[in-house]
């Protein structure tokens, strides 16, 4: 048997934002607080504003967020919102934004730190006030998904907790301002959703048919995207498929790749999508002998040119091939180019081997294989 849900109501399409404030006003809040973080563009936020005034609301902004959603911050916003009497959480931006958003939720309902709740193994939390999420990125698929990935900076650690979302909306023109670096980085973390989802060792049929349809729109508009950023229609795919990968990953969850990424960004503070984007061509030929024909469905979806006969290592090889040489496109950077050291691997390892993700994993990540995927991400990219 297996459980799978779609954990939020979507509003998909372009100019959707505007639809904020009379969402906002249907869940009966009266001042909502907007979530952003400082780099947004402001026309973004102004959108949002203007809905909600034009629905007869009061609200309030915080505009201090920061990368991986530290206790710290989510500290800071969860003591503003019950200062300003908020009753709606609406995060506007990346996926530490919305995980702040989320995470920040609790401590409307519970009694802080924040930390007493993000712990190594999450655990679901009730809230009490509606969360709505709208992404300015094709990549963290976090507006419909329960988990919140955040930074406990006392530990040096990134744990998650579980909520439930009230409204996902995405507005596909939110992400025509974000720079190919980044567009790159969260498309590849959409295509690390949706593979790790698809070979996870606990599938289900929602998570299939969505992390295949993501791969194709990825493999076809990801470049795009990078190339010409006011590229409408590649956006809207873009923004489809973040969102259909986030479905592909919520229950399945993640595994090791994500661990390794995690890795990455405890020890070096690179972006989680790069972390992901690097991780994931030694997800894919790890797990290819695992679930080989789960591996030549991603492959045939990525639209990888196939002979038919191909055992599961080479298919995990050619997809990890194929994951590469779409990182080479993009311009994302290897962790040498970085100036990172290739002995820094082995903190990342640990990672790997002890985060809850890796159970999830259709391998069995031991210490040697932890060991193994760090340094294969630093060697086999360059």
């Amino acid at each position: 048997m297996t459980d799978y849900s779609v954990k939020a109501p979507i509003l998909f399409g372009v100019g959707a934002i505007r639809e904020l404030g009379a969402r906002v006003k249907g869940f009966g809040a009266k001042k909502p607080m907007l979530i952003c973080d400082s780099h947004l563009d402001p026309s973004t936020y102004e959108k949002a504003v203007e809905s909600v005034k034009a629905a007869g609301l009061d609200y309030v902004l915080f505009k201090e967020t920061r990368s991986d959603a530290p206790i710290e911050v989510i500290d800071q916003c969860g003591e503003i919102a019950l200062r300003e009497k908020a009753d709606c959480l609406v995060g506007i931006g990346g996926g530490s934004t919305l995980d702040t958003a989320k995470a920040a939720a609790i401590l409307l309902s519970h009694p802080g730190p924040i930390k007493n709740y993000i712990l190594a193994q999450p655990i679901a939390v009730s809230v009490d006030v509606p969360i709505i999420l709208l992404p300015t990125t094709a990549g963290t698929g976090s507006e419909c998904t329960k988990v919140a990935v955040c930074n406990r900076t006392d530990l040096n650690m990134k744990w998650s907790v579980f909520v439930s979302l009230a409204l996902a909306i995405i507005d596909p023109e939110l992400t025509l301002s974000l720079p190919p670096y980044q567009t790159a980085y969260t498309g590849m973390d959409a295509l690390a959703h949706a593979i790790e989802g698809l070979t996870s060792n606990n599938p289900n049929p929602l998570s299939h048919a969505c992390g295949l349809d993501a791969i194709r729109k990825i493999s076809r508009n990801l470049r795009r995207a990078c190339e010409n950023g006011q590229d409408l229609d590649a956006r809207i795919e873009m923004s489809e498929a973040a969102h259909l990968a986030g479905i592909a990953f919520d229950d399945p969850l993640t595994h090791f790749g994500h661990a390794t990424a995690d890795g990455m960004s405890i020890t070096m503070h690179t972006p989680h999508g790069v972390g992901c984007a690097l991780a994931l061509p030694e997800v894919c030929a790890l797990c290819g002998p695992a679930v080989p024909e789960r591996m030549r469905e991603i492959a045939e979806a990525a639209e990888i040119p196939l002979r038919g006969d191909e055992s599961g290592e080479e298919l995990g090889r050619l997809t990890a091939d194929w994951c590469r040489s779409l990182m080479r496109d993009i311009k994302i950077p290897s962790l040498k180019a970085q100036g990172f050291d290739r002995a820094l691997m082995a903190e990342v390892a640990k990672e790997t081997e002890h985060s809850h993700l890796s159970d999830f994993s259709p391998v069995k990540v031991t210490h040697e294989l932890a060991l193994e995927i760090a340094y294969g991400v630093y060697d086999h990219y360059q």
